[in-house]
């Protein structure tokens, strides 16, 4: 009798898989399409960000904080509060990324592409057509910031990426993550949490600009 309450628990569990596998594949689908939509719907967007970085050869973890704006489709800006001053903005014709505390005589620039998966909006990055540049699996419900999410695990399709995989978690509740951890190519870990979410907020217009101060060399790679 028990081997055959074994062999018919197993022939369930069987039987539901597909099911379970189908669900899992709904999940995922409707969770970036949920994200797309709430992407395509705003036109600026402002959010509180900490950031964590996990080096295992560099010692302990570095954190970080500050405000991030967003005016698609080519400007992005991320300025740090913690370390103070330093900035990163894409002003739809250069990237700068200016870290006076530990560089304080330079100024990186680099040409932003017209198109492809080099974008330096963080956002678009993962909500533009997910489904043909990821191979997207559902990892499990949970709560981010004390809003509902579904997370979901991104792996490059293309070759051009510098990460691995993201995981992101999307919340159910307007479809902004909340969480995006990336492993990056050089095994560095990236894990940002999102605050205070405004889309279509006023943003200031030198927040998207970059004013090369006065004695700074900038660095064209």
């Amino acid at each position: 009798m028990e081997v055959m309450c074994l062999v018919l628990a197993l022939a369930a569990s069987v039987a539901l898989f597909p099911l379970a596998a189908g669900l899992r594949a709904q999940d995922v689908d409707s969770a970036l399409a949920r994200a797309q939509r709430a992407y395509d719907a705003m036109r600026t967007f402002r959010a509180e960000f900490t950031q964590v970085l996990e080096n295992p050869m560099l010692g302990g973890p570095e954190r970080s904080r500050g405000v991030l704006f967003l005016a698609p489709p080519g400007r992005f800006a991320m300025r740090f509060t913690d370390p103070s001053g330093d900035r990163i903005v894409a002003d739809g014709q250069w990237m700068w990324i200016y870290a006076p505390r530990s560089v304080p005589d330079q100024v990186i620039r680099q040409a932003i592409p017209d198109a492809g998966a080099a974008t330096p909006n963080l956002f678009q990055q993962f909500v533009d057509r997910p489904l043909q540049r990821y191979t997207a699996t559902y990892v499990r419900a949970d709560t981010a910031g004390g809003e509902q999410v579904d997370v979901v695990r991104l792996v490059p399709r293309v070759p051009d990426l510098p990460f691995r995989e993201a995981v992101m978690a999307i919340a159910r509740r307007d479809g902004w993550p909340r969480r995006l951890s990336l492993v990056e190519e050089s095994g560095q870990r990236r894990e940002l949490a999102f605050h205070r979410l405004e889309p279509n907020a006023a943003l200031p217009p030198a927040e998207l600009q970059f004013t090369v101060p006065r004695g700074t060399r900038i660095v064209t790679p």
